[in-house]
């Protein structure tokens, strides 16, 4: 995980302090596939993306968008 590029300023930790277990093991899980597949991350659409998390790794569409909605709060600075 340590080689993903997170971008400036993005805090880890605070992320890993609001998110739950859950959360916070579907967000390595999500980590884990983008270093397996950064070509198909880095040259994809959102929506396309959404669909391989949902359609081929098994996840949650609901878990994802609010694993996500969290990422961009601490993104942006708002958690």
């Amino acid at each position: 995980m340590d080689k993903l590029n997170l971008g400036k300023g993005f805090n880890l930790r605070k992320l890993y302090n609001i998110l739950t277990s859950e959360e916070r093991e579907l967000y390595e899980k999500i980590i884990d596939d983008i270093g397996k597949n950064s070509n198909f991350y880095t040259t994809s659409s959102p929506e396309e993306i959404t669909d391989h998390l949902i359609n081929n790794c098994g996840f949650n569409k609901e878990e994802i968008y609010k694993l996500f909605k969290k990422v961009d709060s601490i993104n942006r600075g708002e958690a």
